[in-house]
């Protein structure tokens, strides 16, 4: 959880994918079952899993964020039923999604809470992070494994008998969501902490 937001996974457009495809994308994101983050396969277009996703944001206030063209205001345009919002087509030539989505507005969504439509984006910047012990926070599979490595100021990369590595061993850390660690706290050790020191 970030800034007391609770995120949840939707994956659109499963009709597009085979069997076997849908089981290799449902495999890489187990992991985030262990950390509590609910997600959701769903084809709004063949009307697959909406009901389960509509009744977990139902008395909430959401927002909708994600590449162009995944779906998103189609989505929301079936929860919702004062305001339709305009929806794109797949660019031929760029083979993506085009942008539909110009402002975020916050809509009201027909059986209770609200709902917000964002722009697409092609990239996502990382949060402003002011430390190691802030990131660390952000992954609780670390932060719990962290009591189990010999040193106290380990940072979980190259460290001996590191608590977090051997969770990688037994195959209960994620080396999808390790890998992400690793990314996350490199760019932000040489791109903005170092700026402070």
């Amino acid at each position: 959880m970030f800034n007391k937001i609770n995120p949840i996974i939707v994956i659109n457009k499963i009709d597009l994918v085979t069997e076997e495809e849908l089981l290799d994308i449902k495999k890489k994101l187990i992991y985030l079952e262990d950390i509590d983050v609910p997600i959701y396969y769903i084809s709004q277009e063949k009307n697959i899993g909406l009901d389960a996703l509509e009744d977990y944001l139902k008395d909430k206030i959401n927002a909708f964020g994600g590449p162009s063209g995944v779906g998103k205001s189609s989505i929301i345009n079936m929860f919702q039923n004062e305001r339709f919002l305009k929806t794109g087509e797949t660019s031929v030539r760029l083979k993506r999604g085009k942008h539909t989505t110009r402002d975020s507005n916050l809509m009201l969504m027909k059986n209770g809470g609200f709902i917000i439509d964002t722009p697409g984006f092609s990239s996502v910047e990382i949060p402003l992070i002011k430390d190691f012990d802030s990131l660390i926070q952000l992954f609780p599979e670390i932060n719990k494994a962290k009591k189990n490595c010999k040193f106290t100021d380990c940072i979980h990369i190259n460290e001996p008998q590191c608590g977090v590595k051997d969770l990688l061993i037994t195959g209960e850390f994620s080396e999808y969501r390790y890998e992400f660690y690793k990314k996350v706290y490199n760019l932000l050790k040489n791109e903005r902490w170092n700026k402070y020191d």
